[in-house]
């Protein structure tokens, strides 16, 4: 007897997972075929994937979530540790194989990856265009992006996840586990509730200002269960492309938020202080700028339920302060 089984994940935003299996339902369904709705079309998954490649952080957390070890990873190259993993990221077997990085396209090494003799390469914002997720559709079943914001919101992802291998129970703890956490700070510091969050970083080589300006990214997503929402002046001013904007150092007021969460890229907290406009920030001034290291920003940027909790923590004297 053949089972469908549609779970639409509307508030993750547009990804539908269906699933047709044999026999009765439960976490092994070996002998499942699932089928992924993303922004290139539709990706079907047959049986249970052994063979995975974790194309961004995001999917290596949400691997190690499910205890799957990837046969290769996203690196941070020197962004990360030695083997190029952020700090939340240590389960990562020594035998899974370091993707080349390339900051500059994000794109991922489709003849390292072809290598691994994948059955499941999962991409997400790494895969840039429609040639690039044809080329690695070619070597196995490729998931790109879920849905049409810059970054996957992270329950999605889990959801997926947790589908393809045949476990959806084990994606529902997953959640209920991590928004349980998130929770708790948010009923502790019930001031947050109305505030504003920014979360930017300022890249010193190019002298740019780059902030997430869409409340519907998953970069937005916990800053929104803490009560919190992107500035609005920031949301109107990247219109409908929504995504990250882009902006020069005198428009340093645009951080105008409650919190700021900011990294220096390239530079230092004394270098950031010094730009026109910057102390003045009322962040600054009322003790709700972060300034943080790459995986902290990272862990808020390209979310998963590991690297949120392990950000949260280290944000915690700000947001205490913007709660007041």
């Amino acid at each position: 007897m053949r089972v469908l089984k549609a779970v639409a994940v509307a508030t993750f935003g547009a990804m539908t997972v269906l699933v047709a299996s044999c026999g009765q339902g439960g976490e092994s369904e070996s002998a499942a075929t699932t089928t992924v709705e993303h922004t290139y079309g539709t990706t079907t998954v047959e049986g249970t994937p052994t063979r995975i490649v974790a194309g961004t952080s995001q999917w290596v957390d949400a691997l190690l979530e499910f205890g799957v070890q990837p046969v290769a990873y996203h690196s941070a190259a020197e962004r990360g540790d030695e083997r190029g993993l952020f700090p939340w990221q240590s389960d990562v077997s020594a035998d899974a194989v370091e993707l080349e990085a390339a900051a500059a396209t994000m794109s991922l090494p489709v003849e390292q990856i072809a290598a691994q003799k994948p059955d499941l390469i999962l991409g997400s914002y790494a895969v840039t265009t429609q040639s690039d997720f044809d080329k690695l559709s070619r070597i196995a079943p490729t998931v790109p992006a879920l849905g049409d914001a810059q970054v996957d919101e992270w329950k999605a992802q889990v959801t997926a996840l947790g589908e393809i291998l045949g476990r959806p129970d084990r994606a529902s703890e997953i959640i209920a586990d991590t928004n349980a956490e998130i929770d708790a700070l948010a009923d502790r510091l019930p001031g947050l509730q109305g505030k504003t969050a920014a979360l930017a970083q300022y890249v010193f080589s190019t002298d740019q200002i780059i902030v997430v300006a869409d409340p519907d990214d998953g970069a937005s997503s916990v800053f929104e269960q803490l009560g919190m929402s992107v500035p609005q002046a920031l949301v109107d001013e990247a219109g409908a492309t929504g995504g990250r904007l882009t902006l020069s150092p005198e428009r340093v007021d645009a951080l105008t938020a409650d919190l700021v969460v900011m990294l220096p890229n390239g530079g230092t907290a004394e270098q950031l202080n010094a730009l026109p406009g910057f102390a003045d920030l009322p962040a600054v001034r009322t003790g709700g700028l972060a300034v943080v290291d790459y995986p902290t920003v990272v862990g808020f940027n390209t979310p998963s339920a590991t690297s949120v909790l392990y950000s949260l923590d280290r944000i915690t004297p700000q947001l205490e302060a913007v709660a007041g």
